[in-house]
C-alpha cells in the first residue's frame, strides 16, 4: 500500500506502509493474532483481525485493534494469514464462491497455519500461482500456551524469498521458524511429526495396560516409561494425565487420526509401506470404534483398558 506523505512544499514522499491481515481467532489463532499485531504495530503497518464469530473479536477490539466479522475486508492486504480448522474451511475461505481469492491481485501472499492434507496445499498453491498469489503452508506445532507467548514451532513451505520477507512476522508467534521446501514441504514435514508423536502415543497406551494386567504398579511403570530409554514426548506428556484419569483437550483423537489419513494418502500415492504408521492406525480405529473420539490420543488406552479389564491409575484416582 502507498501513501503519500507531504514533505515540504515543494515535493511528496511516497511511502509503503505494510497492511497485514489475519483470519481465524480460534484456539490457536488468538494467541497467533495477538503477536502478529504487536509485531505489526513495531513495524508500523496496518492490521486487520478477521473472524465470523464476533465473541472472537473482543479481546481484540478491547486492545484497539481493527476488527472485521467479513473476510472480504482482508483481501486489501499485503499478506493474508489464516489459521482455521480444516482443509474443507480453508477452501471455503480461498477458493469458495465467497473465497478471498477472486478479490485478490497478483503480488499478495495468503499464508496458511492450518494444519490440513499435503495434496490440498498442492491443489491450493496451483489455483493461487495462476492468479499471481503467493501462497505460503506453514502449520503450527505446540499447543495453545504456546500461541499465546509466541513460542510455537513453525514449518514453512512455499516460495523462499517470500519466506525471507515475512519472517520477522513469523518470529513474533515462534521461537522455531523453519523453511523446509517448496509448496507442501511444511505440511509434509507436520504430518510426519504428528504421525511420530501419534505412534509413540499408541505404543504405551498399547502396553501400560498389559504391565497393570500382569501386576505391575500403574505410576512405577509410568515413571519408568517417561524417564528410561522408552520414553518420549508424547510419555512425558501424556502418561501423568492418563494416571489422573485426565482425557480433555482441546484436539480430539479424531482430528490425530485425521492427520494420519493425510499422510496416508502420502504414502499411497507414492507406494511406499509402512507398517508402524499402519499399526498405529489401526490402534486409533479401535479406540475410535469404541467411543473415545472426542477426547484427546491418549483416550486410545481406554480401549486397552477395558480389554483386559484393568485401570491405569494413581492410587485413589476413580
Amino acid at each position: 500500500m502507498k501513501v503519500i506523505f507531504p514533505n515540504n512544499k515543494y515535493k511528496a514522499k511516497e511511502i509503503f506502509i505494510m497492511k497485514v491481515s489475519f483470519i481465524g481467532l480460534g484456539v490457536m489463532g488468538k494467541g497467533m493474532a495477538l503477536n502478529l499485531a504487536k509485531g505489526a504495530e513495531e513495524g508500523g503497518h496496518e492490521y486487520l483481525a478477521c473472524d465470523t464469530s464476533p465473541q472472537a473479536l473482543e479481546d481484540f477490539q478491547k486492545e484497539g485493534l481493527n476488527t472485521s466479522s467479513n473476510i472480504a475486508d482482508a483481501t486489501d492486504s499485503d499478506y493474508i494469514f489464516l489459521c482455521l480448522p480444516n482443509l474443507n474451511i480453508v477452501k471455503e475461505v480461498i477458493l469458495g464462491e465467497n473465497g478471498i481469492l477472486q478479490h485478490l491481485k497478483p503480488g499478495q501472499t495468503i499464508v496458511d497455519f492450518s494444519t490440513i492434507s499435503y495434496l490440498g496445499v498442492q491443489e491450493i498453491a496451483e489455483k493461487c500461482q495462476d492468479k499471481g498469489i503467493d501462497f505460503l503452508d506453514c502449520p503450527i506445532s505446540g499447543q495453545q500456551a504456546k500461541s499465546m507467548d509466541g513460542t510455537l514451532s513453525i514449518m514453512c513451505g512455499g516460495n523462499e524469498e517470500v519466506f525471507n520477507n515475512i519472517k520477522p512476522l513469523l518470529d513474533k508467534m515462534g521461537t522455531q521458524v523453519l523453511y523446509m521446501g517448496g509448496s507442501g514441504a511444511g505440511q509434509l514435514t507436520k504430518m510426519i511429526n504428528n504421525s511420530a508423536l501419534n505412534i509413540c502415543t499408541a505404543s504405551f497406551s498399547e502396553l501400560m495396560p498389559v504391565g497393570v494386567k500382569l501386576g505391575l504398579d500403574p505410576e512405577k511403570l509410568g515413571d519408568v516409561l517417561m524417564t528410561a530409554t522408552g520414553s518420549s514426548f508424547a510419555s512425558k506428556t501424556l502418561i501423568p494425565k492418563v494416571l489422573e484419569g485426565n482425557f480433555e483437550h482441546g484436539f480430539s483423537l479424531d482430528k490425530a487420526y485425521k492427520d494420519m489419513e493425510s499422510m496416508y494418502e502420502v504414502l499411497v500415492k507414492n507406494e511406499i509401506p509402512l507398517p508402524t504408521l499402519n499399526g498405529a492406525m489401526q490402534s486409533y480405529q479401535h479406540a475410535l470404534q469404541g467411543g473415545q473420539r472426542d477426547y484427546y490420543k491418549h483416550a486410545m488406552i481406554r480401549f486397552y483398558e477395558d480389554m483386559l479389564g484393568v485401570k491405569v491409575r494413581k492410587e485413589g484416582v476413580e
